[in-house]
């Protein structure tokens, strides 16, 4: 991940140093020259102070350099909130601290690389597993998100990740946010094997990604080139490997000049979506569309009963129990809530009374439309 100095930095240095005799560096004034430019070279390159610190300590302590270990060690613990730092850290600070200011060797039987690298395993782990969580956002700009797709087999799970990463161009810009999908793997009842799937270009992105039930089909929202408005929804055919073949936009009966986010299915082939680019109630609707295996329906706004005057981000439905639960912001502007509806397990009964023969009219619909390739070419 490009997120932090984790890889691209820190264990770049370890890799580099780890195994050098760097030990005897001197204690003078290039000392402290050294800190102030290592600081400001990644302060420059957009990092957090946070990241900064942590990084710069562990590489020095890796390094045994242990008097600019405690050093960042002690910038780090006075502006980090303590719950929010890993013991380990304060364990390797009261360990440098003790060998820069004795003669003394402690003993230890700790494995530290393996302590540092185990702590950065832990910070990815956890930062992908809490995108999986079902954890709203704001508003419609600040982006919601629902939480893991996963296989009917129970063996596949994919999700989107908000990273920071810097722009293409332009050498003073500041860091802008990049939605990443990454697919997971279910091994006895643990979620590993967490990997970026490649949908879109680099510096573009892809969220709210939808698996279909035999894993055949990934859904998603990108705003890469080719799109109609800002973000368009795709599909990529998922191989026997697991690779994902090129993203194919679902075209002009589903996307819009405008947003059409959170796509989710729902018996095999009926997509649901929304979006602010079409006739609607307010901010984003929710729509409806028949996705076959090489054709497309029309789409069709869900009504007056799943709509509001607000933002309806997505749909899901209980069929054991003809229930519904739309996901809005309709009861506060600064807040996504969950709604439940009752509908017919028989038919669309979800929908206002005026819109059900029409949506099954649409669902019927066999007239085919060829996905709309993208310039994206893996």
């Amino acid at each position: 991940m490009k997120r932090s100095l984790t890889y691209k930095i820190a264990f770049a240095f370890m890799a580099l140093l780890v195994f050098s005799n760097s030990n005897a560096q001197k204690k003078d004034n290039s000392e402290t020259t050294q800190r102030i430019d290592d600081y400001l070279e990644l302060l420059k390159l957009g990092y957090t102070e946070i990241e900064i610190f942590q990084d710069l300590g562990n590489v020095n302590f890796l390094t045994e350099n242990y008097e600019a270990a405690s050093f960042w060690y002690e910038k780090l613990f006075k502006i980090a909130q303590v719950e929010t730092i890993p013991d380990s850290y304060k364990e390797r600070y009261d360990f440098a601290l003790n060998r820069s200011t004795s003669n003394t060797k402690t003993t230890n039987d700790i494995d530290w690389e393996a302590s540092i690298r185990q702590d950065y395993t832990i910070k990815k782990r956890s930062e992908a597993q809490a995108v999986a969580l079902n954890m709203p956002g704001k508003t419609m700009n600040e982006d919601f998100s629902p939480a893991m797709s996963i296989t009917k087999n129970g063996k596949v799970a994919f999700f989107s990740q908000a990273v920071q990463t810097k722009p293409e161009c332009g050498i003073f810009s500041k860091k802008e946010i990049v939605h990443e999908i990454y697919r997971a793997e279910n091994r006895n009842g643990e979620w590993k094997n967490f990997k970026k799937v490649a949908v879109c270009p680099k510096y573009y992105s892809a969220k709210h990604p939808t698996v279909s039930a035999d894993g055949s089909r990934l859904f998603f929202a990108s705003n890469m080139p080719g799109t109609y408005g800002k973000y368009d929804i795709y599909v990529s055919e998922i191989k026997a490997d697991g690779s994902l073949g090129l993203a194919k936009n679902l075209g002009p009966k589903v996307n819009t000049k405008k947003n059409d986010l959170y796509p989710s299915l729902a018996d095999g082939s009926l997509l649901f979506y929304a979006s602010d680019g079409r006739k609607g109630y307010g901010g984003l609707d929710l729509f409806a569309v028949q996705v076959e295996k090489n054709s497309v329906s029309k789409s069709i706004n869900l009504g007056s009963q799943i709509n509001s005057a607000h933002d309806d981000f997505s749909l899901s439905l209980s069929p054991e129990n003809g229930m519904g639960y739309v996901m809005s912001n309709r009861d506060s502007k600064n807040k996504v809530s969950q709604v439940a509806i009752t509908y017919s397990r028989s038919g669309a009964g979800f929908l206002a009374e005026k819109d059900d023969n029409e949506l099954m009219k649409v669902l019927n619909d066999k007239t085919e439309t060829d996905y709309s390739s993208t310039v994206f070419d893996n």
